[in-house]
């Protein structure tokens, strides 16, 4: 038999016990957040037909689509994201109450290169509103999402919030109409944050249907992004009103939900996606810049139209699950979780072993973690050795004393205490004693 070497491809990773438990808390975290917020939970296949995903993501994002074709001879693709596939359920299931407000947590594929942050393989979790063109709706989902890294324990963080519609307008004030050139302007600027000003201009500048002027009467209405200033050089031209009322409303809710302070404009902000026509939205983490947007989203109100439903408004927020534990991992404060029981039942003799495997399915009934030492003829020490190295807080003893008393000993492995428990006080003993820490 041929030995292969075990090995990852790039892009991808395994997650161990006690990685995998952090990121089961994020997720647990993260749920809580938007059931709150009145999310419901849905599920879509890792496969879809390519013509499903195609033509959604433009030029750049075609490109990294996993795309092949099944033993039947089908073309398929691992999807990209969970908008798309949340998209085509919409269309599928047209007697979908309205709005319908869904969550997901999924795996997602992209074949590009992999770098700080950034992973061929990851996992996003989203909330999305479809039915409501509601500017409450965006704020909802910021909301959401705010509440979800809160959640996490996290406080420095920054969700900068653009709108499509409104740099829209600044194209056409800067005289950008070549639509080809508009979408290479929309994902230059999206670059503004990482390569600057200077760079940016460059690019722009060099774009057929650009050229240097227009680059700078571009730039010179978008300021730096931040500044309602923006607003109000645009807000007359008859494409941006609308746009600048919706972004104006979207940031007043958000402020009035207490959430003004996690919450700020930025103009620069397209998305790089091209289904994208209103609100947009990405997070920073303030300590560590570099890691890029661990959430963002927006409003994609054209998007069903691609599978022949009439246009219906949504919106969503997604985050980058493992982006963002990469980055919490990196700033010492990763979410961590349980990885092994609470308790091992250490059975002292083999006649005992019904009687002992009784108690670790009453305390697994308890909602305790519980398991049996897997010797029971074993001497007390190797049981003991066993349980600390499982990672237990207590060990169970149960003898022929303790069984003819209906009791256990119970060990604190981190003391070293021991106390006599009787089997129906058992659960509350343990929980009061894992409680001390």
């Amino acid at each position: 038999m041929a030995v292969v070497e075990p090995r990852l491809l790039k892009g991808f990773r395994d997650f161990l016990p006690a990685e995998q438990a952090g990121r089961q808390t994020m997720l647990d975290a993260i749920t809580r957040a938007f059931e709150a917020c009145g999310f419901a939970p849905l599920s879509t296949p890792a496969i879809e037909y390519a013509d499903v995903l195609l033509g959604k993501y433009g030029d750049e994002g075609e490109k990294l689509l996993y795309r092949f074709e099944d033993n039947g001879g089908r073309k398929v693709a691992l999807r990209y994201d969970l908008t798309v596939p949340l998209a085509r359920v919409v269309a599928q299931y047209r007697d979908l109450p309205k709005p319908f407000k869904r969550y997901q947590a999924g795996t997602v594929w992209r074949a590009e290169k992999p770098a700080h942050g950034r992973f061929r393989e990851f996992m996003q979790y989203d909330a999305d509103i479809v039915g409501s063109a509601s500017p409450l709706s965006d704020a909802d989902c910021i909301a959401a999402g705010i509440l979800a890294l809160e959640g996490l324990g996290l406080t420095r963080f920054m969700v900068r919030v653009g709108h499509r519609g409104v740099l829209n307008a600044l194209l056409a004030e800067a005289d950008v109409a070549d639509p080809k050139a508009q979408a290479e302007v929309l994902r230059t600027i999206d670059k503004l944050e990482k390569i600057g000003r200077d760079a940016v201009r460059e690019i722009l500048a060099g774009l057929d249907g650009v050229g240097p002027d227009r680059a700078d009467r571009l730039l010179g209405l978008l300021g730096d992004g931040r500044d309602e200033a923006a607003l109000d050089r645009v807000v007359a031209h008859p494409d941006a009103s609308p746009g600048v009322a919706h972004l104006r409303t979207v940031m007043r809710v958000l402020e009035a939900m207490g959430h003004g302070d996690r919450v700020g404009l930025d103009l620069r902000i397209a998305r790089g996606l091209d289904y994208y026509t209103g609100t947009v939205y990405e997070t920073t983490l303030l300590d560590l810049p570099s890691v890029g947007s661990v959430m963002s989203g927006g409003r994609y109100d054209t998007l069903l139209e691609t599978y022949g439903v009439p246009a219906i408004p949504c919106v969503g927020i997604s985050i980058g699950v493992d982006r963002l534990f990469a980055a919490l991992a990196e700033l010492g404060c990763a979410p961590t979780g349980a990885t092994g029981p609470q308790a091992v039942l250490c059975i002292l003799g083999e006649p005992l072993l019904a009687a002992g495997v009784r108690v670790v399915a009453d305390l697994r009934r308890a909602g305790l973690r519980a398991e049996s030492a897997p010797e029971p003829a074993a001497r007390l020490k190797k049981q003991i050795e066993y349980a600390v190295r499982r990672g237990a807080r207590f060990a169970l003893l149960l003898g022929d004393a303790e069984a003819a008393e209906g009791r256990v000993a119970v060990k604190d492995l981190s003391t070293g205490e021991q106390a006599s428990v009787a089997l129906a006080d058992l659960a509350e003993h343990l929980r009061r004693g894992a409680s001390k820490g």
